[in-house]
């Protein structure tokens, strides 16, 4: 039985990725219908629920409005979906200026065992111009397929690079005049509210989403910063907390290397 809802969810992802701006005039939309007639007289009320999802599907509706109805389909068969499961449809911004304009900061993430969260931060960091990202220890990187499905595309416009110890890795940048940060809760760690200063380039450090960041590598680091909290549970999901981290030295940044305008009264510098 559940293979014959496999096959509805089937069409309704054909149908998704083939819609024409003209609607669903095409064979696939008929077969899709015919899929769900199946249900009509199932005595199953959640079968049958899938059925009457047929009376709300016409031919000349919206993208938005069709996909509204896959979503009963998707619980039914308990689809955990996850970003890369989606269409994405925005244009993408490829502007030279957009490129040139990064901001002085490099992620690196110590020992991730993700893939989805490799590919998140490296989709958070090309949106606020991240420089550069780290992956280091065993962190997969975009050239693993799944990886590389993850980060929908933005690895191509995010420099990165392997490195094999976290450790060797932190001391170099040190020896570059970099500011390194460790992003871990610890007892001695700093609000990442506090400001930054920005004579010099910048990196956080982000450690396995189990077990953290290893204790020699935040003693290397010049500083420890963590996102203050208010919950009980103390606790983020390692791209999350990247994304944060990333959001507030985007912000502080640009709030304070935007050049000051002297108004000539009339709004203008």
């Amino acid at each position: 039985m559940s293979r014959k809802v496999e096959r509805i969810h089937e069409l309704f992802l054909a149908l998704e990725k083939s819609h024409p701006e003209t609607g669903f005039h095409t064979p696939l939309f008929d077969q899709l219908i015919e899929a769900l007639n199946v249900y009509r007289e199932h005595k199953d009320v959640e079968l049958f629920k899938i059925y009457s999802i047929s009376q709300h599907l016409k031919k000349d509706m919206s993208l938005r409005d069709f996909l509204y109805w896959i979503v009963p389909v998707e619980r039914y068969l308990n689809k955990n979906l996850k970003d890369e499961d989606f269409i994405i449809y925005n244009k993408d911004d490829k502007s030279i200026e957009k490129k040139q304009n990064t901001i002085p900061l490099t992620i690196i993430l110590d020992n991730i065992r993700s893939s989805f969260n490799v590919g998140s931060v490296f989709r958070t960091s090309e949106a606020f111009n991240v420089e550069k990202i780290i992956l280091a220890g065993y962190s997969p990187d975009p050239s693993n397929p799944k990886t590389q499905k993850t980060t929908l595309g933005s690895h191509d416009y995010v420099a990165w690079e392997n490195h094999a110890k976290c450790l060797d890795l932190i001391n170099d940048l040190k020896a570059q005049n970099y500011w390194v940060v460790a992003a871990e809760t610890t007892n001695h760690a700093v609000s990442l509210e506090q400001p930054f200063t920005f004579n010099k380039k910048t990196a956080f450090v982000f450690g396995n989403e189990r077990f953290g960041m290893d204790p020699q590598v935040i003693e290397a680091c010049h500083e420890t910063r963590k996102v203050p909290l208010g919950g009980i549970k103390n606790s983020l999901n390692v791209a999350n907390a990247a994304s944060i981290f990333i959001y507030e030295f985007a912000k502080q940044y640009h709030a304070q290397m935007q050049p000051s305008l002297k108004s000539d009264g009339l709004g203008k510098p």
